[in-house]
């Protein structure tokens, strides 16, 4: 049986269709990323047509269409119980499936009397592009995420006329992030310079959260270039603006002080990159003891505060903070880059003090909390027991809730072997 093609849900008022991606099945030179509408659904959902009845308009209109017989085209349309004509599936020509590429169905909206659809079908493809660079960007595939952003960047200056429009100010981050996972700095600068002209343009609709997506890619593009006061500087920018949005000790706000630290690390800052790496622990250990071990906020500030001695608070709330962002399900690959970002926290500590020095444990416990939480238990037990091996035996708290961690762990490696 041939394996089915992934596909977008794609709701358009009250119609719902399914959009293909078919990648390379069916090269077309109007829908270079291969995502495809089927004819049959088209007809139906939109047009209340007949598949029959439609395919010989859009034959009398030359318009642009795909017919194939793939095996995973055909296999994806009969599991998703596509409209028919006749044979299987989806089928109006004797030679296979007739697929519509995005061009051609907002053509057959504003040529059939719905030009009302045209613009929402226009936002519809732009927020799906969007959605589909941010997730490659996620799992760190740049090249892929690339031509998709600046695809959306072009559909959303077409879409946002006649002037420069704030709308376009995520899209413009979206390419410059591509670039910047890419190490293109000159294409990177291009795109930020946009986007900083756009909130300099409509200064009070630039709200907090845009200047601080803004500044943190600036600081990370000063960083690439070396630029390391001026990423000090954008750092900042971004705790600051994260910081009157969301509160100093959310862990949104993390990023920034972990972004800082690492800055001041490569200065050689050990005492500034200590405090700001402290923070980011201080803020992940409180929110994910509430989380996972499920304490309560004054036990989970207590803990983290004897593992983190030395960083102050970042701001007034903290308690209310935690416990809000504790109530918030995180995802699985957020977690990871947690556990990533914490492991990474704890090299630098370990190259400024020493693997044994006891600050180290309280970083080594909050990347085994997320580990936990997203179920890698070997890891989680590689960082616990490092925990566990700095911590004094004077810190019961500290003790017990490592054990607790450790526990959990080991129950999870249990039942992945029985």
């Amino acid at each position: 049986m041939a394996e089915e093609l992934p596909y977008t849900l794609f709701s358009l008022g009250p119609a719902q269709l399914h959009q293909l991606h078919t990648a390379n099945l069916v090269p077309c030179p109007q829908s270079p990323h291969g995502k495809f509408f089927v004819m049959a659904e088209v007809a139906q959902q939109l047009f209340q047509e007949t598949p029959a009845a439609f395919a010989k308009d859009l034959r009398a209109g030359h318009y642009v269409k795909m017919v194939s017989d793939a095996p995973a085209i055909v296999a994806t349309v009969e599991a998703l119980d596509i409209p028919h004509e006749s044979g299987f599936s989806g089928r109006a020509d004797a030679q296979g499936i007739v697929l519509l590429p995005p061009e051609t169905v907002e053509q057959l909206l504003s040529d059939r009397r719905k030009t009302h659809l045209v613009q929402p079908f226009r936002l519809a493809l732009l927020k799906l592009a969007s959605q589909e660079a941010a997730r490659f960007m996620a799992n760190g595939h740049y090249e892929a995420a690339l031509p998709i952003a600046l695809d959306a960047v072009r559909q959303g200056q077409a879409l946002f006329q006649p002037a420069p429009a704030l709308q376009l100010f995520p899209l413009y981050l979206l390419a410059a992030q591509a670039h910047l996972g890419l190490k293109r700095a000159k294409p990177c600068e291009e795109f930020l310079g946009l986007a900083s002209w756009l909130a300099l343009k409509e200064p009070e609709a630039a709200t907090h959260v845009m200047r601080s997506q803004l500044s943190r890619l600036m600081g990370q593009l000063h960083a690439l270039q070396g630029r390391r006061q001026e990423a000090l500087a954008a750092f900042a920018d971004d705790v600051y603006h994260c910081s009157l949005e969301y509160g100093a000790e959310d862990v949104r706000t993390s990023l920034g002080f972990y972004n800082l630290a690492k800055v001041f690390h490569v200065l050689g800052n050990t005492e500034e990159s200590m405090a700001c790496s402290g923070l980011v622990v201080r803020i992940w250990l409180t929110t994910l003891l509430q989380l996972v071990l499920h304490v309560d906020v004054a036990t989970a500030e207590s803990v983290a505060a004897k593992a983190e001695p030395g960083s102050a608070a970042a701001g007034s709330g903290g308690g209310a903070n935690a416990a809000a962002m504790a109530e918030i399900p995180l995802g699985r690959a957020q977690l990871l880059e947690v556990a990533d970002m914490l492991a990474d926290i704890s090299s630098m500590r370990s190259s400024a003090l020493g693997d044994t020095h006891t600050s180290i444990g309280g970083t080594h416990l909050a990347a085994a909390l997320a580990l936990v939480h997203v179920g890698v238990a070997d890891r989680a037990l590689e960082h616990v027991d490092r925990a566990l091996a700095v911590f004094p035996a004077t810190e019961r708290d500290l003790l017990l809730h490592s054990q607790a961690v450790s526990k959990l762990a080991k129950e999870m490696l249990a039942d992945e072997t029985a």
